[in-house]
């Protein structure tokens, strides 16, 4: 029966589960902003206040044993303790003032440490952080599951209580340290380990101190031990004041995990946990005296572990088990096991169904936006693991020939995946980033050159947003660069983009009248609709990126109707990850093999020729994936035209080798207005000829109601 309930309502759990966790994610975004706007002290305890109290109350929210411990245990215990400290400039959430907000929300709601840096010469830990271990433990705890849940009748009450207390360590250690491997793997940050072996304690001391959960010891030591350890050495002196703070220290772990059992039985506390943290705490006091009496005299070594473990058994078993019995926990915790089982297989089931039922519909007529977005989720699901597969690549495969050959499929894969998109934003700005930025990227990665092999140490998720997003880390250089020159040139700010915003919905909104507007204008605004659109684009992909990876990135766009030459503008203003890509991938090995025919003076000229061709080139497949339409021709001769002039305009500049140049007042309109005759000319009519015009702004408005239906489904659920 019982079974049966949990079968019933795993599905809301979980649902409850993901919205908690939403807010908790949420609300550690407003304590970040907390942190950067407010200064330490009463001030910001008083922000950062609710939500600890909110922490506190989430976990009532859930009913599940393994879901309501893991919360409770993550945000209720530990988040708070970070967030207290926290509001004080103390503890993990304050040691790094450049902290990123990806770090910051995972160091302060998952339990993990972030590891400090450690001497060269000093040895890592072996032990239970050593993948062989955990290949070994997960089987084990899997066999113990599957006996206790098979054979609980048949086994003697105390070996049963052995197999329960080794299930509860295993399940606890296994689960934290996974969490702590995917965090530390996702954001490149060395952690330090959550357990230590503990069944080879040789003290109590050894196990609470060294061995046992450190990252609640930690905690623990930061905001009770350590305070008042310092209160009582005014009082009682130096000599009383650690077994006292010891024994508070762990007087507080009891009350909390009182609460934790609470949160998780829902029946009133009875005090027993409490004691027998209480108990351990005072053992451990003594403990500590009695070492200091007899500093020469120890037990031997495997006497000291087995009274250390024995005393662990017989006092979990006298006031730790008794309210889980009596609770019935144990049965929950099993009924759970095969409700999750349940519920995932109910979800294959479900899900093979409505995959079936798709498929009848798209095959009778059926598809549009939602089949639209479902694709676009494949394809950058698709993008994501092959750039894994190249980040271990890189790993094993030594730069050359052979890097490039396995990474070739991976290349071929990116120029066919923007053709299962057919929306001109979503197709359009996938086929420039895989199809044409990531390529470029991964060929120079196949022979160590490009943004993806700048760093030996690179992390995955770094590795995979630099390849598949137009961002560039700032160099130290350019980085010190940037801020010397502050004074000189102002950086593009928040209003700046929401000036730009304002006037792309304007330019929207002017489209409904575009049959009472010149077809030359109508073009006109449509150049101005391409540049706001792409430079927001590039903008936030950049701002989202600097924001969960906590990196400086170098800009995308510099003023580009500032410019006072063709070569000011495409090289120093206009999108500028694309001329850093066309730099090493074109420019570079074109100059270097003509320096050879014509001389390093002159070599720059057909240098400047084959990148705007091949710039061309990449821009004509671009438009392809748009229209899926014959490429006429246009925009590459446009590219060429301007590479032409461009060679035309280093050459004089050459001749006259800065004797004079034009007053900026006329260079400036000069190059402005040549950019936009030619692109009026060859570059824009293809967005009206191939009907991307059209199509986009019926996206805007497929967008709008895709939006409208996905809200109302949320609400009404």
């Amino acid at each position: 029966m019982e079974l049966e309930f949990y079968h019933k309502k795993m599905e809301v759990e979980i649902q409850n589960f993901i919205v908690l966790w939403q807010i908790v994610l949420l609300s550690l975004c407003y304590c970040y902003s907390i942190g950067k706007r407010i200064s330490k002290g009463i001030k910001r305890l008083l922000f950062v206040f609710p939500i600890i109290v909110l922490f506190v109350y989430l976990p009532f929210d859930l009913y599940s044993l393994h879901l309501n411990f893991l919360t409770f245990f993550s945000i209720a215990w530990l988040c708070n303790s970070k967030l207290l400290l926290f509001a004080f400039g103390e503890g993990p959430l304050s040691s790094d003032p450049s902290m990123s907000l990806a770090v910051f929300l995972a160091v302060a709601s998952l339990p993990i440490k972030v590891q400090q840096n450690q001497s060269p010469t000093k040895k890592p830990k072996s032990g239970s952080s050593s993948p062989l271990v955990y290949a070994i433990k997960g089987p084990v705890l899997a066999m113990v599951v599957y006996v206790t849940t098979n054979y609980r009748l048949h086994i003697h009450p105390m070996i049963l209580l052995c197999f329960t207390c080794l299930q509860f360590y295993l399940l606890y250690e296994v689960t934290l340290s996974l969490i702590s491997a995917l965090v530390g793997a996702m954001l490149g940050l060395d952690l330090e380990p959550t357990f230590n072996e503990p069944y080879l304690s040789t003290s109590l001391q050894n196990f609470w101190g060294r061995r046992w959960n450190l990252m609640a010891t930690n905690i623990l030591r930061l905001t009770v031990h350590q305070p008042t350890k310092r209160m009582f050495t005014g009082v009682l002196g130096y000599r009383w004041a650690m077994p006292a703070a010891v024994v508070v220290t762990f007087l507080a772990s009891g009350l909390v995990h009182e609460l934790m059992f609470y949160h998780m039985l829902r029946v009133n506390p009875t005090g027993e946990v409490t004691c027998f943290f209480l108990v351990h705490g005072v053992c451990v006091a003594v403990e500590i005296e009695v070492k200091k009496m007899f500093e020469k005299w120890r037990f031997p070594w495997l006497m000291s572990v087995l009274l250390t473990l024995g005393f662990m058994l017989v006092t979990t078993s006298w006031l730790l088990v008794a309210p889980m019995k009596r609770s019935k926990a144990y049965v929950r915790a099993l009924a759970e096991y095969g409700a999750v089982a349940a519920f995932f297989n109910n979800a294959m089931l479900y899900h093979h169904h409505h995959l079936s039922r798709e498929k009848k519909e798209m095959e009778g007529g059926g598809g549009g936006d939602h089949d639209e977005i479902r694709n676009f989720i494949k394809v950058w699901l698709s993008v994501t693991v092959s750039l894994c597969y190249c980040y271990g690549i890189g790993k094993l495969i030594s730069k050359g020939l052979k890097r490039l050959i396995l990474v070739l499929p991976i290349v071929c894969l990116f120029l066919y995946l923007p053709l299962l998109l057919y929306s001109s934003h979503l197709g359009g700005t996938t086929a420039f980033f895989i199809g044409w930025l990531a390529n470029f990227k991964l060929l120079l990665f196949a022979f160590g050159l490009g943004p993806l092999c700048s760093d030996p140490s690179i992390s995955l998720p770094l590795f995979v947003a630099v390849s598949c997003l137009p961002i560039k880390i700032q160099s130290q250089n350019a980085h010190h660069n940037h801020h010397a020159s502050q004074k000189k040139k102002p950086k593009e700010g928040p209003l700046n983009y929401a000036i730009k915003g304002l006037l792309l919905a304007i330019l929207v909104r002017v489209h409904d009248y575009s049959d009472y507007i010149h077809p030359r204008v109508v073009l006109l605004l449509y150049a101005f609709h391409i540049y706001f659109i792409l430079e927001l684009i590039l903008a936030v992909s950049a701002y989202l990126a600097r924001a969960v990876l906590g990196l400086e990135l170098e800009p995308q766009f510099d003023q580009p109707f500032l410019s006072t030459s063709l070569q000011d503008f495409w090289g120093k203003r206009w999108n500028l990850m694309v001329t850093s890509i066309l730099r090493p991938t074109v420019y570079k090995p074109t100059l270097g093999l003509f320096a050879r025919a014509v001389g390093r003076a002159w070599a720059p000229l057909p240098a400047t020729f084959a990148t705007f061709l091949a710039s061309g080139i990449m821009h004509e497949l671009v438009f392809y994936y748009l229209g899926r339409v014959k490429p006429t021709g246009e925009v590459t001769g446009f590219f060429i035209l301007h590479g032409v002039c461009l060679m035309v305009e280093i050459a004089a500049k050459k001749a006259v080798n800065g004797r004079w140049r034009l007053p900026r007042l006329i260079s400036g309109p000069m190059t402005v207005l040549f950019v936009m005759v030619t692109g009026l000319w060859l570059f824009f009519p293809q967005f009206t000829n191939l009907k991307i015009d059209v199509r986009a702004f019926e996206e805007y408005a497929a967008l709008a109601a895709f939006v409208k239906n996905m809200s109302r489904r949320m609400f009404h659920v």
